[in-house]
């Protein structure tokens, strides 16, 4: 036989049908194998039958991807590297099948054959052995049935795998796909399309035939036109309604239709649709039209409205003409009414704020005078304090017209950085000047994170004063008369200063208007001192509230931006 060797015999012989026999019978077992599965495989059985010292199998790509090798001990890795390397070289010459030899660190010379695998590009099958004689003819023979065995299960596997893509996206697509033969009987529906008209198993759809599966009203359109031309020229795509078996409900689909030709013969075998289902599709399309429709009604009669609304504006427009003549009229009047108000209004608020400090400086000069007239050394020293303080009220008279002058034309109001406990003492020292100490107690509680103010120090004064006075004058008739100031810092920008009183509280009826001018729940009061008061605080860009004290009376909040790093001495 031409290829066995001269010296052949029957063992030999019959050595190599069983080997071609068991290369034959290793595809039985790989029904669940993968590439690298099968590959290894072939190169197990490979190694043994060719009594070689290594068999590889590589598949095209960058390097020849190696996916199974074997190797016996003889063969040093170092070796068997320099052998991929020069494979990698030669990989050019591999499509025809090639044999090699290679030089060994020990000496030896390893020969080396490889055999196209057959399954495209560089897909080579390599064995390789240290006897002289390797490879014969039959060694050659076994590897070249290997190398078919793996292109031929190479390429099945692929189309087992083509298949089973195919089939995963039949039985998840949402669409409906369906194949029937050529007079048109089911032959099959993926379960998708048996949920969409409704059928609960293939079994039933396939005693159907595909005319059962067209709403009545459009299946003499099917049979007459729609079946034929796709007989005769390939293709239709249309939309028209199948029906549900479950309700006998038409389903809206846009439909493509198709004929399956033999590959081979080019001969006609099947017709086939892949269609979808259009219903959410035409009840937007229904909801977008009735929305038109409706939205066309309204602007129609909104048109109408509007061309009478045009109507009376312009009746309308001629008698505003005529008000705003009497308007402007008015306003004048009333600008100048304004003007009188305002100046009223400032008197007033002038009247009130220097009553204080003028009737301390009345009250100084008149114990000064009375000391004067007594004579001696002691009560000229107390009358000369007396003058003094009363030179500083007339000085805090000046300094609070300034500061009304500057409210009202809303200048910058002069602040910089004041200690707020002297401030405070300050306050509470001429507060407490002219009343008996047992009949009022005015309590501090200073939060030692709360110590600097940017503030006017006059103006923030007078706010104290006048919210302390009001809390004593709102507890006249009441036992005990008392009144703590507290401090707390809000944050790194700004502090808060309450004033709490356990009065009778504010009256209902002007709590809402409690910082309006002239507004005053005391009977011989101006109104003014807490509409100027807020006034002065928002100069600072702070704000002053009122609310109940929970345990009686009422408390005023009001805050004011800290001294800044001040607070962190």
């Amino acid at each position: 036989m031409p290829w066995t060797e001269p010296a052949a015999n029957s063992n030999e012989l019959r050595r190599c049908i069983r080997d071609l026999v068991a290369l034959s019978a290793l595809p039985a077992g790989w029904q669940n194998y993968d590439m690298r599965q099968i590959a290894g495989s072939i190169v197990a059985a490979l190694i043994s039958i060719l009594d070689a010292d290594f068999v590889f199998i590589a598949l095209p790509g960058e390097g020849n991807q190696l996916i199974s090798e074997l190797a016996r001990d003889r063969l040093t890795p170092k070796t068997l590297k320099h052998v991929r390397t020069m494979l990698q070289r030669k990989r050019a010459l591999l499509g025809s099948g090639q044999e090699f030899v290679f030089d060994d660190a020990s000496g030896g010379g390893l020969h080396v054959a490889t055999a196209p695998i057959g399954f495209g590009g560089d897909a080579t099958l390599a064995a390789g052995c240290f006897r002289d004689t390797f490879p014969t003819r039959t060694e050659k023979l076994l590897l070249n049935t290997g190398a078919n065995q793996a292109a031929i299960a190479f390429q099945q596997w692929l189309g087992d795998a083509e298949k089973r893509r195919f089939t995963t996206i039949v039985h998840r697509t949402t669409d409906f796909i369906g194949i029937a033969s050529l007079n048109g009987q089911i032959q099959y529906i993926n379960p998708a399309g048996l949920e969409l008209v409704g059928l609960d198993a293939l079994d039933h759809a396939l005693r159907l035939h595909v005319l059962d599966f067209v709403s009545p009203q459009n299946r003499t359109m099917v049979q007459r036109d729609i079946w034929p031309l796709v007989l005769r020229t390939g293709r239709w795509k249309g939309e028209f309604d199948l029906r549900h078996f479950g309700s006998g409900m038409p389903i809206p689909f846009l439909v493509d239709c198709f004929r399956i030709d033999d590959p081979r013969t080019g001969e006609p075998m099947n017709v086939a649709t892949v269609s979808r289902d259009l219903s959410e599709q035409k009840n937007s399309e229904a909801a977008l039209r009735n929305l038109n429709e409706s939205l066309e009604r309204r602007v129609t009669d909104r048109t109408f409205e509007l061309a009478h609304a045009n109507e009376g504006l312009v009746a309308e427009r001629l008698e505003r003409a005529q008000a705003d003549f009497r308007f402007q009229k008015l306003q004048n009047e009333l600008s100048r009414a304004a003007r009188v108000t305002a100046a009223s209004q400032m008197a007033a608020a002038l009247a009130h704020e220097i009553s204080q400090p003028l009737t301390a400086v009345v009250n100084s000069v008149n114990a000064a005078k009375r000391l004067l007239a007594r004579g001696g050394p002691a009560n000229s020293l107390t009358a000369q304090e007396a003058t003094e303080e009363a030179a500083s009220q007339a000085l805090r008279a000046s300094e609070i017209v300034r500061g009304i002058r500057q409210l009202g034309s809303r200048g910058e109001t002069e602040k910089r950085t004041e200690a707020l406990a002297s401030l405070i003492e300050e306050v509470g020292a001429l507060v407490l000047s002219g009343m008996a100490p047992q009949e009022v107690r005015l309590g501090l509680e200073l939060d030692d994170g709360a110590r600097t103010a940017l503030v006017n120090r006059v103006q923030i004064q007078q706010v104290i004063i006048n919210l302390i006075r009001n809390a004593f004058e709102a507890m006249a008739d009441q036992e005990p008369r008392q009144v703590t100031l507290s401090t707390r810092a809000l944050d790194d920008d700004m502090i808060e200063i309450a004033i709490a009183d356990i009065g009778p509280g504010i009256p209902g009826d002007i709590a809402g208007r409690l910082f309006e001018p002239f507004v005053s729940s005391k009977h011989d009061g101006m109104g003014l001192g807490l509409s100027i008061s807020r006034s002065i605080i928002e100069a600072h860009n702070g704000q002053l509230t009122a609310e109940p004290n929970p345990g009686g009376g009422t408390i005023f909040r009001f805050t004011l931006p800290s001294g800044g790093a001040a607070n962190g001495d």
